[in-house]
């Protein structure tokens, strides 16, 4: 069965936005998908693997754990992104403004906060005042708004794709900033691996990041949340649907707001255009 898994991973991975991800993470999520559908898995034991692509159980495993990777990466990556190496080449020969937003540019996220970088940094750290180190959990291309931050701190990127990762830490190199990169899987690691990273001083950036997870498995963030040792947390969420038409109600994050009370922090909340940011900040 494990040869049968990781031949449905490597054709997981052949749709073009999820192939940065690891194989060792699409084989988990897999595993996860078959425990819970027991009769795909023994019709899929079954078939032999010279027509199991034949087989309408092997199109679903293949369809529902790849609209899983979507939802949790796939959808932020854009076209730009599959040119990282050569924008990054051109940052290397001028690490100016502009080749900086033309890489934030190729990740939904970071483009749609783009314009408002600046602002975002100063009221977060007119909130918090200014921290030594930022773990950004779930990063994305996060970390190549490092110039807007308009201080230098230590900055901890912390994200699922290792070859994502491997870039930002070229990144790092090439602008001598003291940054260090983690490979987490924020679905899993919300116990020790976090608490080894995180210190209490650290302010943590939760961009975006709550509702992929949450789509993975209703009330992950909670854990996850529970697990963080730090005084400050940011999180955002989107206030518009994926495709940009509807409007997510503020009403709908009621249940977020109740549950950081329940743990001690108290909420300042500002949104930009497309975005509402919560800044946490744990009481005495």
């Amino acid at each position: 069965m494990e040869d049968l898994i990781r031949f449905i991973a490597k054709d997981v991975l052949t749709k073009k936005e999820l192939r940065n991800l690891d194989e060792e993470f699409v084989i988990e999520r897999i595993k996860i998908f078959l425990k819970k559908h027991k009769r795909i898995k023994e019709k899929l034991e079954q078939r032999k693997q010279f027509n199991l692509k034949r087989a309408k159980e092997y199109k679903e495993i293949i369809k529902a754990v790849r609209a899983e990777l979507r939802e949790v990466y796939g959808v932020f990556i854009l076209k730009e992104h599959f040119k990282l190496g050569e924008l990054l080449d051109k940052l290397r020969k001028n690490p100016c403004l502009e080749n900086h937003n033309k890489i934030l540019e190729s990740h939904k996220s970071s483009k749609e906060r783009l314009p408002y970088y600046a602002l975002v940094y100063k009221r977060i750290f007119e909130i918090i005042g200014v921290p030594k180190r930022i773990v950004d959990l779930g990063c994305g291309l996060n970390p190549f708004s490092y110039p807007y931050i308009k201080f230098k701190p230590e900055y901890v990127a912390c994200d699922l794709a290792k070859k994502d990762l491997e870039f930002i830490k070229e990144y790092f190199k090439i602008m001598r900033i003291k940054g260090v990169i983690k490979r987490v899987d924020l679905a899993k690691d919300c116990q020790d691996k976090l608490k080894e990273i995180i210190k209490k001083e650290d302010v943590v950036f939760l961009l975006k990041t709550v509702d992929s997870l949450e789509a993975i498995k209703k009330n992950i963030s909670k854990d996850l949340l529970r697990s963080i040792p730090a005084r400050f947390i940011v999180v955002s969420f989107s206030t518009k649907s994926l495709g940009g038409k509807k409007r997510i109600r503020r009403e709908r994050r009621t249940w977020f707001e109740r549950f950081v009370k329940k743990l001690g922090y108290k909420i300042t909340i500002f949104e930009i255009p497309g975005e509402i940011f919560y800044v946490l900040t744990k009481q005495a």
